[in-house]
């Protein structure tokens, strides 16, 4: 065998000598008993060995177990909306224009809007198209329900919009035509959280 020393030269490893005494073969090994002595410390260390497991595996169950607790759930306020017609697409009798709602949740978590339905109250004209005489304003929410996937993230305000979500009847005043029209809207949802 050849080897590299140091110095960066190089040698040669003599081979180890024999042993003087042949080593044992595993047939040959002679089979001691243990006196008493050695089997109370090799029963003591068993015990040990039991004890250290039950008490390892006592708590891997206890840090993983099931248990009880308590939350308190937070109150929900209550979503302010607010519906207006299109100023880009003036109503007249027979006709239709988008409805936008402005949804302000004032939640700590998100929310998302599944429809939106005619609120309580009236439609109301702009101020300047009510003095001119706009009282009955025919105007309505195009289908009884809106289905909508609108989802609003928590303490903001979304603004969406309805496509030919208004119309006007052929019941209204002429003096509403061209009027921006203020709509009462209620919507349902649900909480977003994940």
């Amino acid at each position: 065998m050849t080897v590299v020393g140091r110095g960066g030269g190089t040698g040669v490893v003599p081979p180890l000598p024999a042993p003087d005494h042949p080593q044992p073969k595993a047939s040959n090994m002679r089979k001691r008993k243990l006196d008493r002595r050695s089997k109370v410390v090799l029963s003591l260390a068993a015990a040990a060995a039991v004890l250290v497991n039950a008490g390892a595996a006592y708590a891997y169950w206890r840090l993983n177990g099931a248990g009880t607790g308590v939350a308190v759930a937070g109150t929900a306020i209550e979503l302010k909306l607010q519906g207006r017609s299109d100023d880009s697409r003036p109503l007249y009798p027979g006709g239709t224009t988008n409805l936008t709602v402005e949804v302000t949740n004032q939640n700590d978590f998100p929310i998302k809007i599944t429809s939106v339905v005619a609120g309580d109250g009236a439609v109301s004209a702009d101020p300047d198209h009510r003095a001119g005489g706009c009282r009955t304003t025919g105007v309505v929410i195009a289908a009884e329900v809106l289905p909508v996937a609108w989802e609003v993230p928590r303490n903001t305000i979304g603004v969406f919009t309805v496509p030919d979500g208004l119309k006007m009847t052929n019941n209204s005043d002429s003096a509403c035509q061209g009027a921006t029209f203020t709509i009462p809207v209620r919507a349902t949802g649900v909480s977003a959280a994940t």
